[in-house]
């Protein structure tokens, strides 16, 4: 009796630190307009002979967000899928 309270103990307080897809959702996108608007000002805004400079930061900030943008993809279909 005392295993079965703990078990369920835990899976309640598992439950409850889980976060739910919108909250990763929002999470993600909070991330991903981050890395967004410091990206648009280092790599797209930024003067041309400052852009030729920083070719290879602004690949790797690229690729921070590119997988950040599938797992928001990926959650934004499994939202839809999940309404249906």
């Amino acid at each position: 009796m005392r295993k079965t309270a703990i078990v369920i103990a835990f899976t309640v307080l598992a439950l409850a630190g889980c976060k739910s897809k919108q909250d990763q959702l929002t999470a993600l996108s909070t991330q991903f307009d981050t890395l967004n608007a410091q990206y648009q000002k280092d790599c797209l805004l930024a003067p041309v002979e400052v852009i030729q400079r920083t070719q290879a930061e602004c690949k790797a900030q690229r690729d921070k967000m590119n997988p950040l943008g599938n797992k928001i993809m990926d959650l934004q279909n499994d939202i839809a899928a999940s309404k249906r």
